[in-house]
């Protein structure tokens, strides 16, 4: 496929992992805002074709890589468990119990590693940065859920890792995959630690949380992560006419467009790999019947996947930095159902219908999946055109929305019982 084609496929289903931006050996990528969107954009000034971006972007792959399976989504599993950190205080300010501050911590003081790849807020901007202390690490704690561009940093790990220095990398699914993959030769100095992912959102998703959440004339100055018990809440600072800056606290980031993808960038609609199957360890939510509601602190449900995760959870673990109780297969269904069943059933069906294939016709005569197609053109639009989200803010475009929302989940509910049932089996 020509070169061209393939930079236009970029910039159209850019996810934000920044692989590109730090692969390029002549500097000929740089990002560029578009109505709210960002995304790669290519110099053809100095470009050389050499094809390193394109053979690395995730995005791509999954556009072209053949549908995903079941067990493909679910990824290779060691151990499932439920934990959180015994630091009350790591615990408190994560998103979700602390799983991934603590080990992380724990493996900078025990000098399992030296460095750490994290990103935190500074503004509205999420920014990458390797961690060699503790104070950088807690700066980072907390779900961002916005375009982070932080393999932007590649270089800098190849240094360390060229020194011999040993890295871990916290990332997003479609980061943790494409540095495996980048860094295959350096295996053995290299710990992954992925965060489950349902998608991010675009840059213009702020705007809209802003405007919904933020009083008239007032001036936003910053937002924060997601952190502060659990399920968590998201701090807007912003400041009024004549008046000291002030804190507004809005329960989460998802809300009614997150939930329904439409907030996402198109690359993300095809990603089956919400559960970083290529990870050493994989953290995330424990949406469990269990524990909603009953825990503010936060636990989190982790997948070991690899004998150098599972090595190191023990240690954690009976060291006193992590507790931690065996969960069954059936539980993490349970906990990440959304994300599983988006995985193994809507991303290879939007991935036809994005590549116009005529086998997608077929599927439509399944309810959820004409759902889905529907919402996948909305997304479309919507990041072209700044009046549909107007639109999309409406209180009869909510009631739509709301109830679109209610019967999708209603089929991902019987998708979720059809695939616990099989298991049994």
């Amino acid at each position: 496929m020509a070169m061209l084609t393939q930079h236009k496929n970029m910039t159209r289903l850019c996810v934000g992992c920044g692989i590109c931006l730090g692969i390029c050996p002549v500097n000929a990528i740089n990002l560029k805002t578009n109505k709210g969107v960002v995304t790669v954009n290519f110099d053809y000034s100095h470009c050389t074709n050499c094809g390193m971006c394109t053979k690395a972007c995730p995005a791509l792959f999954n556009l072209y890589e053949r549908g995903s399976k079941f067990l493909d989504v679910l990824g290779r599993i060691e151990k499932i468990f439920f934990g959180y950190s015994t630091d009350d205080d790591i615990r408190y300010h994560a998103a979700s119990g602390g799983v991934v501050t603590s080990p992380v911590l724990y493996m900078l003081k025990r000098k399992i590693v030296d460095k750490v790849l994290v990103v935190k807020m500074e503004g509205f901007t999420a920014k990458a940065l390797l961690a060699g202390n503790k104070d950088d690490v807690i700066s980072a704690q907390g779900s961002i859920y916005f375009k982070m561009f932080s393999l932007r940093l590649l270089p800098k790990l190849l240094y360390h890792l060229r020194k011999g220095k040993r890295v871990c990398i916290v990332g997003l699914p479609c980061q943790i995959s494409t540095l495996k993959k980048v860094l295959k030769d350096f295996e053995d100095k290299l710990y992954c630690i992925g965060l489950i992912c349902n998608h991010v959102n675009e840059l213009w998703y702020i705007g809209y949380m802003l405007e919904k959440y933020l009083p008239r004339n007032a001036k936003p100055l910053a937002i924060g992560s997601r952190k502060d018990g659990w399920p968590g809440e998201i701090k807007i600072t912003f400041m009024l006419k004549d008046k000291n800056p002030a804190e507004l606290t809005v329960p989460q980031y998802w809300g009614l467009l997150p939930s329904l993808n439409i907030s996402a960038p198109l690359g993300c609609l095809i990603c089956a790999d919400h559960l970083a199957s290529t990870a050493d360890i994989v953290v995330g939510d424990a949406w469990h019947p269990k524990l909603v509601g009953k825990n503010s602190l936060g636990v989190s449900i982790f997948i070991v996947r690899t004998t150098k995760g599972l090595e190191l959870a023990k240690s954690a673990i009976k060291d006193g930095a992590l507790y931690a109780e065996e969960a069954r297969l059936r539980d993490l269904l349970i906990a990440q159902a959304h994300g599983i069943i988006e995985g193994s059933q809507y991303a290879p069906f939007t991935q036809k219908l994005l590549q116009h294939r005529i086998g997608a016709i077929r599927e439509l005569k399944e309810v959820d999946k004409s759902i889905i197609a529907l919402l996948t053109i909305i997304t479309y639009h919507t990041l072209k055109c700044k009046t549909m989200r107007r639109l999309l803010s409406t209180s009869l475009a909510e009631k739509l929305l709301n109830i679109t929302l209610w019967f999708l989940s209603q089929h991902e509910s019987i998708r979720l019982l059809e695939t616990i049932n099989i298991f049994r089996e």
